[in-house]
């Protein structure tokens, strides 16, 4: 696990319980589609295939959700996006 994704678990186990905020919100519907089929594991060639767009098109969004989330790769933001679907 990379330094920076251990320090904000941390930081969020600190926090009390209830003041998270959901830092997936802040994504659009596609940017979270897109992002709920990486977190499956699926590459962007299958990502592109599956959701009828160009693979360039997959790998824009996924670098806005990158920036938007904070992380520095696919694999933290697929953590992120399990970690929320386990509180709700």
């Amino acid at each position: 696990m990379s330094p920076s994704l251990s320090a904000r678990l941390l930081s969020d186990l600190l926090q009390p319980t209830g003041s998270k905020p959901d830092p997936l919100a802040q994504l659009t519907g596609r940017e979270a589609e897109i992002l709920k089929l990486v977190a499956e594991g699926l590459s962007n060639k299958e990502v592109a295939a599956r959701l009828s767009l160009q693979e360039k098109t997959v790998k824009h969004h996924m670098t806005r959700v990158l920036a938007k989330l904070n992380v520095r790769n696919r694999t933290e933001a697929a953590l992120l996006m399990h970690e929320a679907r386990e509180r709700n």
